[in-house]
């Protein structure tokens, strides 16, 4: 007798829900976690009298959204208070200073008075999107109801077709262009390079379900999910890092944890990184050559520099907003390219994200995890940069900073398990291949795989749809 139906290993959003939904179907499930806290990257950390963000900042949550409709399906949709953003994003070059409205109501017109020639585009940009959703997020709202799988002749639409691409063939105007390509650090893949699908359906589902932080922070979120795992009997633990997966019969069977514990699954579902899975955690002999000949294949997005700020009240007067992507010049690709060869200490860009419920400035600067063989000393330097390029963007704003605390590719790695400190899973490319990444089976009949390194990647609502559609793909092979 196996001591759990399933095992999810990682206690990332998508962990947490596949583990959630496998707890309300009847399942005796437990999730385990190497760091002391759950959420991944929706988990938050104090210092002194702040409260920080590791890395989620905006997600679509309107009351009828997806997100929303999986929390009331699980009863803990009033545990989670979120705020609406005014603002989408704000991009600013010294071309041009735009920000997207927050509101899908007040987004056509806004476009319109910035390109009145592309009124046309426009509209039709708009109705691909309500398409685009009544298309993928559609069928998940009937899942319920049995599982309904992905219009693979819609989808197949969209491979090897990238993001700016598509923005050319509905506008005309440089800077309305230059300002929804400017959105890319949301999925980390400039518009060139970027898939459509994926930037599309980023852009569409903000619009129609609206942009919203969580009161209180993120880890609220995860904490509602992880209240509905325990409330069906479910079980977390934390620290309790898995070091191997070995079993017999071409099954994955047993767990072994770092302090020598061992535990038996009748399923495990992964929501960790499918190069720290295949390459490393299952036995030689449950290894695929289809698995590891795909992760050859794909790439680990971009990680990131990040200085964590505690600022004093008032400081919003010099930074009045809440999500910003600033640039020293728009070829998004040229600065991709040279983030990806390992560039060091590069202020071309900056992204700034001000929380909405504690006074803290979160700053980040894309990074490779191969910038540095040193991150203790470099992260310094790079942090130093940071602040100077904030303090130029924003006169006065160093004198408001109380706190500071550093992160980099190599924090990310250590606490999330996220090879080379991957802020997205993988790339978020435009070519077929990139668009497939993971899958949730595998080539073991009861090892499965939920989180932003499958499809349709990176970002709360596309990690939680990944793992909703796992476990109808789990129960349905029962």
């Amino acid at each position: 007798m196996a001591d759990f139906d399933i095992a999810v290993i990682g206690s990332g959003i998508g962990g947490l829900t596949a583990a959630a939904f496998l707890a309300r179907a009847g399942k005796k499930v437990l999730v385990l976690e190497k760091h002391t806290k759950i959420g991944g990257y929706a988990h938050h950390f104090k210092r002194r009298d702040f409260t920080f963000e590791s890395g989620i900042h905006s997600v679509p949550m309107g009351d009828k959204g997806f997100v929303r409709h999986l929390l009331k399906l699980l009863d803990v949709n009033e545990m989670v208070e979120t705020i609406p953003f005014s603002e989408m994003f704000s991009v600013r070059t010294p071309d041009f200073h735009l920000a997207m409205p927050g509101d899908l109501a007040d987004m056509p017109k806004f476009m319109k008075d910035v390109a009145p020639e592309d009124s046309a585009g426009i509209d039709r940009m708009f109705s691909d999107a309500r398409k685009l959703y009544d298309a993928i997020a559609g069928p998940q709202f009937k899942y319920e109801g049995g599982y309904i799988p992905e219009d693979a002749n819609l989808v197949s639409q969209f491979h090897n077709s990238n993001y700016a691409g598509y923005l050319d063939s509905v506008l005309t105007n440089k800077n309305l262009k230059g300002l929804l390509g400017g959105q890319w650090p949301f999925g980390g893949t400039p518009p060139e390079r970027g898939g459509h699908l994926f930037y599309f359906m980023m852009f569409s589902f903000h619009a129609i379900e609206g942009s919203h932080f969580c009161k209180g922070g993120f880890a609220t979120l995860a904490d509602a999910l992880a209240e509905s795992i325990k409330r069906n009997g479910g079980e977390i633990r934390t620290r309790s890092e898995v070091t191997s997966i070995s079993g017999s019969n071409k099954r994955a069977e047993v767990i072994r944890l770092k302090d020598g514990t061992e535990i038996t699954a009748k399923t495990i579902v992964s929501n960790v990184s499918p190069y720290l899975l295949h390459r490393e955690l299952l036995s030689d002999d449950l290894r695929g050559r289809f698995m590891l000949r795909r992760l050859g294949n794909l790439h680990p997005s971009v990680s990131s520099m990040i200085v964590y700020l505690g600022m004093k009240r008032g400081f919003e007067k010099v930074h009045p907003k809440s999500i910003v992507f600033e640039y020293d010049h728009t070829d998004y690709t040229k600065m991709f390219d040279e983030i990806v060869a390992g560039r060091r200490f590069g202020m071309d860009h900056l992204i700034s994200l001000r929380s909405l419920h504690d006074p803290t400035l979160t700053l980040m600067n894309f990074a490779s995890a191969s910038a540095s063989n040193s991150w203790k000393e470099d992260k310094k330097i790079w942090a130093d940069a940071m602040l100077d390029k904030a303090e130029k963007l924003y006169p006065g704003l160093r004198g408001y900073v109380e706190a500071v605390e550093i992160g980099s590719p190599a924090t990310f790695d250590r606490y999330t398990y996220n090879t080379d400190g991957s802020l997205y899973g993988f790339e978020n490319a435009s070519s077929m291949y990139g668009e497939a990444k993971m899958p949730h089976t595998t080539h073991l009949p009861n090892l499965f795989q939920v989180g932003h390194w499958g499809r349709p990647g990176c970002g709360v609502w596309n990690v939680m749809s990944n793992a909703y559609t796992g476990v109808q793909i789990m129960l349905g092979r029962e």
